[in-house]
């Protein structure tokens, strides 16, 4: 680990990098850092339940279950430290999509679910995949992935509701830990293949079953009713979080069968969705038997659910031919929102750099909801930035992020646009608030970090600080704990320093004990 703290200092020192440049190759050994650790746990039988379960939450049907129920060999920091390394690994390979008001939506929507669970109090993450793929799956540690394909494909929010659910009744009914305990007691050829298939299948699932069916053979025919038992049970509690959360449960079946029709007609869009979660007869009979129980629930889709769509939509199919496909839909009043129509063909032309023709559609929406709603807002202010009008940005930016204060979309392209204007010194004052109000996101100290870079504000003090925090929430200690380290030795530059300085102080022995956990 001095190796890689030389490096960081290195980093630091040198003068031909840019901060952006600088914080990738930091990032990039943090995730190396990360992959030994995960190679190294395998050793012990602790990553393979990583590999188990990735496999399970992707279809890949290769590892045995005997439905166990004890969950002691896994320990919740346990959990979490390997559903972060392949959110990590997701992340290195660029798979991982970094838009933030389709992560704020997913978020939210995924939160009001789990609110309905046994797990209310814990810690759930949502992320978004860049895949067209139809899909979604679930990782150690209440870290959940929905594919772009997935939100895209959804009628109703309802729908998509029903998919999130699922995957939160497999963390809830602890299908992760009943695999690992199970995996402990079996003994496997090829545990580097288990590894490398979990790797693959964050890019390719078919990729993933050539990688482990090498050294399973047997075992996965063996598995394929445990696999289903589980999916009805997910299905099970999955059906009834959607319901307390207010939706419809017909969504589920609905989804199904649509998924199943798609499939009959030679489509490709419900592959990837059925080879991962296989739609029995039976299966698809208990959740239509179930919502028959449930009385009808006729919720209104969300704006925020019909916006995000709309962005899914032009990320499936390129921005050019969503521009065809907005015109055509309005004019033809086929659409369940014409503002949510309205927004996408603005944020079409937007990405197509036709800015006057962004500027014209986007002020066609009158319907003051979609007009003050923050994703829209954020749209209005990166075109004002565009027509170099950044005046008028910056003050719609403060009277939003006033507004939405909770908005991740609006601060970060506020504090992005101040970065890149020089406006440091407010940038400052707004990531000193965030740093209070958002300490765990990684997202407000890489930012921290890279105002207090040389080619910024020049305060290694806070550089090092704020890059050590960046680390320690993404679960890395040790590489936080060299940056601690590198603060303390750094000068005093500016007021309050000196306090940054006490927060470092009692930093590092917070990183020691997690090193030592």
């Amino acid at each position: 680990m001095k190796i890689l703290g030389s490096i960081l200092d290195q980093l630091y020192q040198s003068r031909k990098e840019s901060p952006q440049i600088q914080r990738d190759l930091v990032l990039d050994i943090a995730r190396r850092g990360f992959l030994k650790q995960v190679v190294s746990a395998t050793a012990f039988g602790v990553a393979l339940g990583t590999c188990n379960h990735f496999a399970y939450a992707t279809g890949i049907n290769g590892l045995p279950d005997l439905g166990d129920n004890d969950r002691s060999n896994l320990s919740p920091y346990q959990a979490d430290l390997l559903g972060k390394q392949v959110i990590l690994n997701i992340y290195a390979q660029g798979s991982m999509v970094d838009d933030y008001d389709c992560l704020d939506y997913l978020n939210t929507l995924g939160s009001q679910l789990v609110s309905f669970s046994p797990m209310a109090g814990d810690q759930f993450n949502f992320y978004l995949i860049k895949d067209r793929e139809i899909n979604a799956f679930a990782l150690p540690g209440g870290y959940i992935c929905a594919y772009n394909g997935l939100i895209y494909t959804t009628l109703s929010e309802a729908e998509l509701s029903s998919v999130l659910s699922h995957e939160i009744g497999h963390v809830v009914q602890h299908h992760i830990f009943r695999n690992i305990s199970v995996q402990n007691r079996a003994q496997w050829t090829s545990v580097a293949g288990l590894l490398a298939g979990a790797l693959l299948a964050t890019v390719s699932p078919s990729a993933a079953m050539a990688a482990i069916q090498g050294g399973q053979g047997l075992a996965q025919q063996n598995m394929l009713s445990f696999s289903r038992d589980y999916e009805r049970e997910a299905d099970r509690v999955g059906q009834q979080l959607m319901y307390q959360a207010g939706f419809d449960a017909h969504a589920m079946p609905e989804f199904f069968q649509r998924m199943q029709d798609a499939y009959k007609f030679n489509t490709n869009d419900a592959l990837a969705f059925l080879q991962t979660h296989p739609v029995t007869v039976e299966r698809l009979s208990e959740a239509e038997s179930r919502a028959n129980q449930m009385p009808v629930k006729m919720r209104q889709d969300s704006i925020d659910f019909l916006l995000v769509r709309e962005k899914c939509r032009i990320r499936q199919i390129s921005s050019e031919d969503a521009t065809k496909f907005y015109l055509n839909s309005i004019a033809s009043k086929r659409y369940v929102s014409l503002e949510a129509q309205q927004y996408g063909l603005s944020l079409s032309y937007f990405l197509t750099k036709q800015l006057k023709a962004s500027i014209t559609t986007l002020n066609k929406i009158n319907n003051p909801q979609y007009m003050n709603h923050p994703i829209v807002l954020g749209l209005r202010a990166k075109l004002l930035i565009a027509n170099r009008e950044n005046k008028l940005a910056d003050k719609l930016y403060d009277q939003a992020v006033e507004s939405y204060p909770n908005h991740k979309g609006l601060w970060m392209g506020q504090l992005e646009f101040l970065m890149a204007s020089s406006g440091y010194s407010k940038a400052a004052l707004r990531l000193n608030d965030l740093a209070q109000s958002n300490a765990s996101d990684p997202d407000v100290w890489d930012q921290y970090a890279i105002l207090y870079s040389d080619t910024k504000l020049d305060n290694p003090l806070r550089y090092h600080y704020g890059l050590g925090n960046e680390f320690y929430t993404l679960g890395n200690y040790q590489l936080a704990l060299e940056q601690y380290q590198a603060a303390m030795k750094a000068k005093v530059k500016q007021a309050g320093d000196d306090n940054i300085q006490d927060l470092v102080s009692a930093k590092i022995p917070d990183a020691l004990r997690k090193l030592k956990t």
